[in-house]
């Protein structure tokens, strides 16, 4: 019993040293699933708007919205990167809330965070060179302002809550 424990801990050490990377692409068919058991960090690259429409939507018709859903079910750290200029069409929600990671084609994160009030605490715990979604109705300390420079971060300004398609 203890060397089937011993090789399962083995295995689940060498996922998560392990990573994926795919391109999506449409009209493809998706990766196996079996690909989750094998790598704990996934990147899709080449993330389309209308990808994201339909994962935020949950259109489990789309088999890419499926595929990522099982990775979330998988436990897996999923990696979607977009074009910078699809970034006003993430939903804000999506970045506060989603299990996932979104970057730009130049690796920035992108990156929203709760509360009126972002204080440097919460600036400095982003990564370098972040891109942050804010609203008008969130101020940024002074304090934050010098952390939002040094960290090389830039700030994203939504008018409401809601993405572009959303409205």
């Amino acid at each position: 019993m203890e060397q089937l424990v011993a090789q399962v801990l083995d295995k689940l050490r060498q996922r998560e040293q392990q990573s994926y990377d795919c391109t999506y692409e449409q009209t493809a068919t998706v990766p196996s699933a079996q690909l989750f058991l094998d790598n704990a960090n996934v990147t899709v690259e080449n993330v389309s708007i209308e990808l994201i429409t339909s994962l935020y939507r949950l259109d489990f018709s789309n088999p890419w919205v499926a595929w990522l859903l099982q990775g979330i079910d998988y436990q897996v750290h999923l990696q979607l990167v977009i074009n910078e200029l699809a970034i006003n069409f993430v939903p804000r929600k999506m970045l506060l809330d989603w299990p996932i990671q979104i970057v730009t084609t130049h690796q920035q994160p992108l990156n929203a965070l709760h509360g009126h009030q972002l204080s440097r605490v919460a600036l400095a715990a982003l990564p370098d060179q972040t891109i942050l979604v804010v609203t008008p109705q969130q101020r940024l300390t002074a304090e934050a302002t010098d952390v939002l420079a040094v960290k090389q971060m830039k700030l994203q300004m939504r008018t409401d809550e809601d993405c572009i398609w959303q409205k």
